[in-house]
């Protein structure tokens, strides 16, 4: 599976919890809003596997819904 990986900036209330547990794809961009990293490709990245999983399962915990994952590979 492969997955476009997102943060609305706007969205993220800095609660950590992607870069917590997904420090491979979410960092904090020094205010705690998150970002994807730009070592992956930054917004917009496509990550694949057990990544892009995880990935996911983030997506859903994320209380502020700043979090954007889509499918786009089966």
């Amino acid at each position: 599976m492969k997955v476009k990986v997102s943060v609305d900036q706007d969205l993220c209330t800095a609660c950590a919890l992607c870069y917590d547990e997904l420090p491979e794809v979410y960092e904090d961009q020094g205010d705690g809003i998150a970002k994807v990293k730009d070592e992956i490709g930054g917004d917009g990245a496509i990550i694949e596997g057990e990544l892009a999983e995880r990935a996911l399962e983030i997506t859903e915990e994320c209380p502020s819904g700043a979090l954007i994952t889509e499918v786009v590979e089966e």
